[in-house]
């Protein structure tokens, strides 16, 4: 949190009280609660002023808390960032009503009606909003983390109020709504340290070549790749033997989650299949 902001907002909410009041002349303070423009606007930035202090606050306290640096972002950070979002959405609300002469103290059985009229209305944004929150404030979820949400796959790169973002192995964006992934299937691999990977392939029996020396030229292939490759943990196996080729399958772990590397070592095993197959070199 910068200090000096802070200091400056802190100032500002103190002048905008004070001209709320009329600093201090009744004369000027009956002016403003009679006027249509000043008294919604002026009572409007003292309360998005308040909620900004307080909301920076909070984050700055929890940063310190747990030891991170200034730009660090979770699940408790994004989820007090959407509050704030909520409440200036709700305080603009009542600051353009008060402007047709409707102070806040008097919408209070109006505003019940109207967000009940609007729940019902949007109930699918309500909804989103809703379990926006709870991923917002559950470990489930976190900037950062690989998953998969229903037949989603990718790593996460923003949670608000209305969706989740993802970006998966093509490098394409991905908008996935809060109640889609609320309440679809979920597999944290960053979390739960899913570092296994499977690969799968066929070959024809024309190609006369043996399992220990196709698994040899593999395991080279995957040396290569020490230290994001887990050394001596590849399982070579064959699945099944088909009327006209055989299913292959390999295991192989990595020391970290990391779908980049993944996707090039399969990449690398299948060119270097391909080679084989192509040059006849068994």
């Amino acid at each position: 949190m910068n200090i000096f902001k802070f200091i400056i907002k802190l100032l500002i909410l103190i002048v905008l009280i004070a001209l709320r009041y009329g600093l201090g002349s009744a004369f000027l303070q009956s002016f403003v609660d009679n006027s249509n423009l000043l008294y919604p606007l002026f009572s409007f930035l003292i309360f998005w002023t308040s909620v900004n202090l307080i909301i920076r606050l909070s984050q700055f306290i929890y940063r310190k808390r747990k030891k991170f640096g200034h730009k660090y972002s979770d699940n408790v950070i994004i989820g007090l960032q959407n509050i704030y979002y909520i409440l200036s959405g709700i305080g603009i609300v009542v600051m353009v009503l008060g402007f047709f002469g409707l102070k806040p103290e008097e919408l209070l059985t109006s505003l019940s009606i109207v967000a009940a009229a609007i729940a019902i209305i949007s109930k699918e944004l309500v909804t989103d909003i809703i379990c926006g929150f709870n991923i917002s404030f559950s470990r489930d979820l976190a900037i950062g983390d690989y998953v998969r949400i229903g037949d989603h796959k990718g790593k996460v790169i923003d949670i608000n109020i209305h969706k989740i973002v993802l970006q998966n192995d093509d490098d394409d964006i991905i908008y996935i709504s809060n109640t889609k992934a609320y309440f679809s299937d979920l597999v944290n691999f960053t979390q739960k340290e899913i570092r296994k990977y499977n690969l799968d392939f066929t070959l024809s029996h024309n190609l006369k070549i043996s399992k220990l020396e196709l698994e040899k030229h593999i395991v080279d292939v995957l040396e290569k790749f020490i230290p994001d490759y887990e050394k001596y943990s590849a399982i070579f196996k064959i699945v099944n033997i088909g009327k006209d080729d055989i299913r292959y399958k390999l295991q192989f772990s990595l020391n970290k989650v990391d779908p980049l590397i993944e996707q090039e070592i399969k990449a690398k095993i299948l060119n270097e299949v391909h080679k084989l197959i192509q040059t006849g070199n068994f």
